[in-house]
């Protein structure tokens, strides 16, 4: 009996296995029959069955673990006659079937929801490369997975040509594409347009866009009839994650410090009592403000050791009703403590130097702690009516809690405040500085795609997309102390802390973008060649306001009329200095608008080995603004102007694998919203920024010619060079002195040039590969400088033209990393090193003499393991060489800032 039972659970345990071994598999590659290119995202899939596969970037499927018996394949493309065949499959057979598809008319771009492209391959990335229409850079979910990147910023510094513009502390991060600043390129979510949180200009932070939900990120480095024009160095589309073809779950949770953090405290404040409102929001514009009207809690500064960093990101995607309709929904959440430490040296033109070079004239030290909460949200719908008609909603939520302490101790070395005596004596100021900022992003999007007959496809959209920032109550306090020296005793000594002032600034702002848009393209076969004509139009209202109040506290005297001494913020007695505020009379208050319609007609033609893409695109812009800043001072400017835009490209094929491309194409970028303004700054005696209402928007006319290979599926090798010329390109100028302010203007400057070479190689060797790029950037531009030489007159100094690279400018761009993969082992390791030559980073007043960063080098590393079925463990280890970011200016250093490594440990879940 005991060995019956002994032999009934061999065979049980052996069921599964044989069962296995009498499994058939079909696989094959599936290709277009006119230039026998692979056709990736096709949907393979046996009828009556709920199972198939997509190929993949090369064309390639497999569907395995079928019992023997008899079959029939279906395949439909867009834009292909169906496939349909009846195979017969015996045990444990491998069926290869390599499927080659007819274009026809008859299923011209039908709607197929399981016909969609596979994007989150590296195959796929490369496969949108190659048979894009225009030349684009696609970096994939998988790449972004493996990569040390945890935000779309990080991720897109490693894209040929793209660097990363950041502000103080780290918290923005903006994309310059091909040596251009950010206000020459656009953000798109899913391919339409962001609105801007920014209080001033157009541009996005895409620090705060998670990479765990992202399909892909697209650089579109020239531009086609039917995309926006607004773009000369080029546009960044961010894809969320798209309906799956089989149900999908995935977890992501992971920790990790900053390094700053255990070498200093983190200096944080209560944010409990910060108020919503300003005094005058709150009880109306008349109100005159007490003292008690504000907190003292958010100046209140501690010490403190934070925890961990932790980022947990879920999303979940099926679909229903036959594969009809599909959805997603993803949630990233991201609590981030990140800081830093800045030495910095202000430098003023020398009155005894003949030559007027600047000399350091004030020091000082900032500590920055940013404690930032992000919670971004995506859903994505999509029903297909049936075969010709397809229904999508997108909507993507992005939402950032920042909450920053800093810290600055300033001390001039040129006098004042008692002046400056010898080496270690004058005034030294601290700053202490809490902010709070709240910011929302919404897209949301509906779009339809309409097959009408075999020749005519309509496609539409219309989207909303709104930016909110609200800023309660950042509150400065400056206080300082006077150090003096006796040359009788030889003793320095210290005055107490003498309390200055304090600061509080009420602000908000809110940018909504309504858009529609419509095509329709016409298709026809001829001669072994295909023709597709399309013309389409958009329409978009903007409105922007922007909002800020302040108010100025200072101290209540002592009893003998002396400065008071301030021993903590919890006994700190101050007087309203400016007790209605700024109100509605505020130099930042705004009001905007913009209205965009555009149009445009262009075709494709397609021959054996010759792709031809052209057309014109026309932009009609109407902007304007209201700005009131004294009671009798309103002012309303409207600006119109059409802008035509053609542009043709090129694609020849030289191999199946090879492509040549030749682009032109022509494109415009606007003035920011706040630079038309003409507001008068408050005389600070320090350096100001006017709006200039006659300023023009630049055009561009740009040229690109690149060589493409792809040797294997998930490799590449480009070489391509670029050429543009823009006209009226936009950049700040010194502009007179208003007071006791040295005054900048954005101004148009003189004809600018921009030409560069672009390089990208993946290669593999067995486990071992390279993956790296280099851009060469080269850029000219004519500003308004003060002629340092020659002496003013009246009081108006000479002015000299001089020739220089566009801000925001990095001659040299090197990334390489060295990546191991091991697919018996599930293992992945990447080190990513990064170059970056000199950048212009700002411009000073006198000729001869800019802000130029010096050059950077930056080490990360990421592995990750597959340790079962479902679960990967993984580190991301960033800025490993504790690179500083130092701005010099003549001959000494005006910045040094210091963020130090992070580190990251995580675990995935993938069902």
């Amino acid at each position: 009996m005991a060995r019956k039972i002994y032999l009934f659970s061999i065979i049980i345990l052996f069921l599964p296995a044989i069962a296995f071994a009498q499994n058939a598999t079909i696989t094959g590659v599936v290709q277009s029959a006119l230039n026998k290119e692979p056709l990736p995202g096709a949907y393979v899939h046996l009828d009556d069955l709920h199972k198939g596969a997509n190929t993949d970037g090369a064309g390639k499927f497999t569907i395995g673990a079928l019992a023997p018996g008899k079959y029939k394949i279906k395949l439909s493309y867009v834009g292909f006659a169906k496939f349909e065949k009846e195979v017969t499959l015996a045990a444990g057979q491998v069926l290869t079937l390599n499927i080659t598809l007819t274009e026809s008319l008859n299923n011209l771009q039908t709607v197929n929801v399981q016909g969609r492209l596979a994007t989150e391959t590296e195959a796929a990335a490369r496969a949108s490369e190659k048979n894009a229409d225009n030349l684009k850079n696609v970096v994939s979910a998988k790449a972004i997975e493996k990569s040390p990147d945890i935000n779309a910023a990080n991720v897109l510094q490693r894209v040929s040509g793209v660097t990363i513009q950041r502000n103080a502390g780290g918290d923005d991060a903006y994309a310059i594409i091909r040596g251009l600043e950010p206000r020459y390129n656009n953000t798109l979510i899913n391919g339409v347009k962001i609105a801007s949180p920014s209080s001033k200009t157009r541009l996005v932070s895409l620090s705060i866009v998670p990479s765990d939900l992202l399909a892909r990120i697209e650089v579109n480095k020239t531009l086609l009839p039917e995309m926006e024009g607004d773009a000369i160095g080029g546009t960044v589309n961010l894809v969320f994650k798209d309906a799956p073809e089989k149900r999908e779950i995935s977890a992501t949770g992971s920790v990790g410090y900053n390094q700053i953090f255990i070498d200093r405290k983190f200096l944080n404040f209560s944010t409990t009592d910060i108020k919503k409102y300003s005094p005058s929001e709150a009880n109306g514009p008349n109100y005159v403000a007490q003292p008690n009207d504000f907190t003292r809690s958010n100046l209140d500064f501690k010490n403190i050791t934070p925890p961990p960093s932790a980022t947990v990101t879920v999303s979940y995607g099926e679909r229903f009703l036959k594969g009809k309709l599909g959805f997603v929904i993803g949630d990233s959440y991201q609590n981030n403590y990140f800081g830093s430490n800045t030495e910095g040296n202000d430098g003023n033109a020398d009155p005894a130097d003949p030559d007027r070079r600047p000399r350091i004239n004030d020091i000082y030290n900032r500590s920055i702690s940013s404690h930032q909460e992000l919670n971004n949200l995506i859903t994505h719908l999509d029903y297909k009516i049936n075969d010709r008609n397809k229904i999508t909603l997108d909507n993507v939520l992005l939402y950032s809690r920042l909450q920053e302490a800093s810290v600055t101790a300033d001390t001039s070395i040129t006098g004042g405040n008692g002046g400056r005596t010898v080496p270690g004596t004058g005034p030294v100021n601290s700053i202490y500085q809490s902010t709070l900022t709240h910011q929302i992003i919404e897209n949301l999007k509906i779009a339809g795609e309409h097959v009408l007959n075999k020749h005519f496809t309509f496609n539409w959209y219309g989207a909303f997309s709104d930016a909110y920032v609200r800023t309660p109550d950042q509150a400065d306090i400056n206080t300082n102390i006077l150090i003096t020296y006796d040359p009788t005793t030889h003793v320095y000594t210290k005055s107490p802390n003498y309390f200055d002032n304090i600061d509080r600034i009420w602000a908000h702002n809110e940018d909504k973008d309504y858009n529609g848009a419509g095509s329709i393209s016409y298709k026809t076969f001829f001669n072994n060649s295909v023709l597709e004509l399309k013309a389409g139009g958009l329409y978009r209202h903007k409105t922007r306001y922007n909002y800020e109040d302040e108010y100025i506290l200072r101290p209540v005297a002592n009893a003998d009329g002396g400065k008071s001494v301030f021993t903590d913020i919890n006994t700190a007695q101050w007087n309203v200095y400016t007790p209605l505020g700024a109100g509605d009379f505020n130099i930042n208050n705004y009001n905007a608008f913009e209205n965009i319609t555009a149009y445009y007609g262009e075709f494709k033609l397609t021959l054996p080995r010759l792709d031809i893409f052209g057309g014109v695109r026309t932009e009609v812009t109407s902007q304007g603004f209201h700005v009131r800043q004294d009671v009798t001072n309103a002012s309303d400017v409207t600006k119109n102007y059409t802008d035509i835009l053609p542009s043709i490209s090129f694609k020849y094929k030289l191999t199946d694998k090879a492509n040549l491309r030749l682009a032109y194409f022509s494109s415009i970028a606007r003035p920011a919203y706040f630079e038309l303004v003409p507001t008068i700054p408050p005389s600070t005696g320090g350096t100001a920024v006017e709006g200039n209402p006659n300023l023009k928007h630049t055009t561009s006319n740009n040229l690109d010619l690149r060589y493409e290979l792809f040797p294997k599926a998930d490799e590449q090798f480009f070489f391509g060079v670029y050429y543009k010329k823009l006209t009226n390109p936009i950049e700040y100028s010194y502009n007179g002195n208003s007071g006791a302010n040295t005054i900048y203007q954005p101004m148009n400057s003189a004809d600018a040039k921009v030409a560069g070479v672009e390089l990208a190689y993946t290669r593999f060797w067995g486990n071992y590969g390279v993956s790296g790029n280099y851009a060469y950037n080269y850029s000219d531009v004519a500003g308004q400088k003060i002629d340092r030489i020659t002496p003013a007159v009246d009081g108006h100094p000479n002015l000299v033209t001089e020739h220089r690279m566009l801000t925001g400018a990095s001659v040299h761009d090197l990334n390489v990393s060295f990546l191991y993969r091991n697919t018996k082992a599930k293992l992945n390791v990447q080190v990513a090193y990064q170059y970056l030559g000199k950048t212009l980073v700002g411009i000073y007043p006198d000729n001869g003499d800019n802000y130029i960063q010096q050059p950077l080098s930056t080490l990360a590393f990421s592995a990750d393991k597959v340790i079962s079925k479902h679960f990967t463990i993984f580190t991301k280890l960033n800025n490993l060489l504790n690179t500083h970011t130092t701005v010099v200016l003549h001959n000494f250093q005006n910045g040094n800032e210091v963020t130090k490594a992070t580190y990251l440990a995580g675990l995935r879940y993938n069902y």
